[in-house]
């Protein structure tokens, strides 16, 4: 049995594909989670409070119970496959394969780093850490790219920073969630890290142009900006050939949620 220990978007398009329990502390109550957590054959935990008050509240959420369903684990059914979803901003914004600078980590990317070297160090037998690129959730509240969209739809106005020159690796929720199936059915023993993403990036500039196409009348403003954050947006593919590529068309996903937008 698998089981997801959210109840967020992710777990939500999980459960839509696949035949999953979620197992929210909240909704069931300590005792009833732990029985249904120590039952299962693997466990999709993901700690992702975004928005916390200091690095304490971060670190709480995202790495206490994090923590604690481990040791759980390790104390009762360490024979568990632990999918734990991490997070992209831990890494070096210009490597993939290394970590970022610990002391320059936002509270958010500080506690994800936490939770995840904590699962890695553990004793369990079957873990799998993964982190996504910038993930297309089709919803504005929850990504830019969403939120780009969602203001070309429904103002007829974007503006981009530098020309849209800046480029992300945008990877649709569902196609995430698709992924850490394959993970799941693998069950592969001992300790791994995988990096999901889209074969290539995509600039912000395409992106509107793209947007274009779809929403007659689109103005489109630019703003010069002096010093844009680095991002990570390149990706090896040694995760997604391993796992087997998992095809689709951005700009497909973009008039889908165009289309409903529209109505």
């Amino acid at each position: 049995m698998t089981i997801l220990t959210a109840s967020g978007s992710f777990a939500k398009s999980y459960t839509q594909q696949f035949k999953t329990d979620i197992n929210s502390i909240r909704e069931l109550g300590k005792e009833a989670f732990e029985k249904k957590l120590l039952s299962a054959k693997t466990v999709i935990h993901n700690a992702a409070t975004i928005d916390a008050e200091g690095l304490e509240l971060y670190v709480s959420r995202n790495f206490d119970f994090t923590r604690y369903i481990v040791s759980l684990l390790e104390k009762n059914n360490p024979n568990t496959h632990l999918i734990f979803l991490s997070s992209m901003s831990i890494l070096d914004p210009q490597d993939d394969s290394k970590y970022g600078d610990v002391v320059a980590m936002s509270p958010y990317a500080y506690s994800k780093y936490l939770a995840e070297t904590y699962c890695l160090k553990s004793s369990l037998n079957r873990v799998s850490c993964v982190r996504f690129s910038t993930i297309f959730y089709q919803d504005p509240a929850k990504d830019g790219l969403s939120k780009l969209t969602s203001d070309a739809v429904n103002h007829k106005k974007i503006t981009l920073f530098n020309g849209g020159a800046a480029r992300r690796n945008f990877l649709p929720l569902h196609i995430a969630a698709q992924y850490v199936h394959k993970i799941a059915e693998s069950n592969k023993p001992g300790k791994h890290i995988y990096n999901l993403s889209a074969p290539r990036s995509t600039s912000f500039h395409d992106i509107a142009e793209m947007i274009k196409q779809s929403v007659s009348g689109l103005q489109i403003d630019n703003k010069k900006v002096t010093e844009p954050p680095l991002v990570l947006s390149e990706f090896g593919l040694d995760t997604i050939k391993l796992l087997g590529p998992i095809g689709f068309s951005l700009d497909d996903e973009l008039k889908t949620y165009i289309k409903s937008l529209q109505l």
